[in-house]
């Protein structure tokens, strides 16, 4: 049986105080039961993956990394390509940001029904 999957939607668009403007879907996170990280698809590049995780020593932030390396049970993560911030101001969304691209997205927080 496969582990039930979240799907989060991920918006480009203009943050105006506590709402975000002008919204495009530009892909899409899914975290998988049991995991502690997503894994997210943005449909600018089809075919790669990136995985957004939890800081250890921060609540409110998030690095998202290219690469992930499995040895045994154990999990690293690698390559880090952008961060994201839980804003109290914007309640319903991850703000996730990649300097590369000078750009920022938004990650809803809640899922949607598959």
């Amino acid at each position: 049986m496969k582990p039930v999957s979240e799907k989060h939607e991920i918006f480009s668009g203009f943050r105006k105080e506590a709402t975000i403007e002008a919204k495009l879907l530009v892909g899409a996170a899914f975290k998988d039961e049991g995991l502690s990280y997503y894994k997210i698809r943005l449909m600018m590049f089809p075919g790669y993956t990136y995985y957004l995780v939890k800081n250890r020593d921060a609540v409110d932030r998030y690095t998202v990394y290219a690469r992930m390396k499995t040895e045994g049970k154990e999990v690293r993560f690698l390559n880090p390509v952008g961060s994201g911030i839980l804003d109290t101001k914007l309640q319903s969304y991850l703000e996730i940001k990649f300097p590369l691209l000078r750009a920022y997205m938004y990650m809803s927080l809640y899922p949607v029904n598959q």
